[in-house]
């Protein structure tokens, strides 16, 4: 019975026309051994350009610090809540959260250097070392500024 439905059902089969899938045969790129493949170029090294520009970043980030570090300075001390002292507190964190925005504004530029730089084949190395260096300085900004929200 199985069979004599299978029968029935096999000319619509032919009525289903061509689907225009992908291929299950092998792809050219497939058939090319591993040692046959050419290695990438390596990225050039850092140019000028490269180098002046990771220093621009890491000095406005160096700049933003000590402007950080001398208003973050006037929010460690404190007063009960509502009092003149505690709204000065208030103000001095605020003034350093300000203050810390160029650091966070270089660490911004730097991921955006970095992804070109490894689009266009080039070297990002001076962006990555001068990252960790930015890097380092808003996680320790923001391990003040945490201390001081406890």
């Amino acid at each position: 019975m199985k069979m004599l439905l299978a029968l029935a059902l096999l000319p619509l089969s032919a009525c289903a026309g061509r689907i225009d899938a992908p291929s299950l045969a092998p792809r050219a790129v497939e058939a090319t051994r591993p040692d046959e493949i050419a290695a990438a170029p390596p990225p050039a090294a850092p140019d000028a350009e490269q180098t002046a520009a990771a220093s621009r970043m890491i000095a406005q980030a160096r700049a933003a610090d000590v402007i950080f570090e001398r208003e973050i300075a006037g929010a460690e001390k404190s007063g009960p809540v509502g009092s003149e002292a505690w709204i000065a507190v208030q103000s001095a964190r605020s003034a350093a959260e300000v203050a810390r925005g160029p650091a966070v504004d270089a660490l911004k530029a730097l991921d955006g250097s970095i992804a070109q730089a490894i689009d266009e084949g080039r070297d990002a190395s001076v962006f990555i070392a001068t990252r960790a260096e930015v890097q380092a300085i808003v996680d320790r900004q923001d391990k003040r500024l945490d201390a001081l929200t406890r």
